[in-house]
């Protein structure tokens, strides 16, 4: 368990709004209504936070939680696209009404969450991952009234790449991707398996590029996968 330290005696430094820099100024704009390629340019941090609920007598409280902060650069504008998980609290239903996002998003993907046991983030959220999706747009305007566009992920529309989606794109080509992007596609896909065998099985399973399965291959040969994975 992550140690928890106290609030009491930090001190957090006031920043200026105009410190805060807006990523997708200057990028063509995205819609609701295309589809995308996202990739995920770092691990998700994790900020704190209140929900609204209703309680038994229909008043209104402040449930506190924890969301992971996500953000998914768009392959081909290279806008940022965030999307906010709630992880303190995972609910599984066959109802998708009542289940949870980060429940929903990694089955939309086809990369379920372990049903059993603790979940160990690192092994979902990998650096490099990709998936298609639709995006939610919110207007608003600055300070300095100015407009500004800000993009959400619309977890509902999200789903797995199939080679169709790939083929002839450029961001997939060799000379586009570094040979550590195939290898961190390849880890993602083969997250829990206990041996090679059963890694390359799911390599196959989803159709993986060449590329990505080679890459695989190659660092088992040299001894840079540990298992179980």
């Amino acid at each position: 368990m992550t140690e928890q330290k106290s609030l009491s005696g930090y001190k957090s430094k006031v920043v200026e709004g105009s410190e805060f820099e807006n990523p997708n100024v200057g990028k063509p704009l995205l819609n609701s209504d295309d589809e995308y390629v996202f990739r995920l340019t770092k691990m998700p941090h994790v900020i704190p936070g209140f929900n609204t609920k209703k309680n038994k007598d229909g008043v209104e409280v402040k449930v506190p939680v924890e969301k992971a902060v996500a953000e998914w650069e768009e392959m081909g504008t290279k806008n940022i696209v965030v999307s906010f998980f709630r992880i303190d609290s995972v609910n599984r239903s066959d109802d998708e009404a009542f289940e949870s996002a980060v429940v929903k998003f990694f089955r939309k993907i086809k990369a379920p969450l372990p049903e059993t046991g603790d979940i160990v983030w690192e092994n979902h959220f990998v650096p490099g991952m990709r998936f298609r999706g639709r995006v939610v747009v919110k207007t608003g305007v600055d300070k300095d009234n100015q407009p500004v566009v800000r993009y959400y992920l619309d977890v509902p529309t999200c789903r797995k790449l199939l080679p169709s989606d790939t083929a002839g794109e450029d961001f997939n080509t060799p000379s586009q991707l570094k040979p550590e992007a195939y290898l961190a596609n390849a880890m993602f896909i083969v997250k829990g398996s206990k041996d090679s065998q059963e890694a390359l099985a799911k390599l196959k399973t989803a159709n993986a590029d060449k590329e990505v399965t080679m890459a695989f291959f190659n660092a088992d040969l040299e001894g840079k996968v540990k298992y179980p994975i």
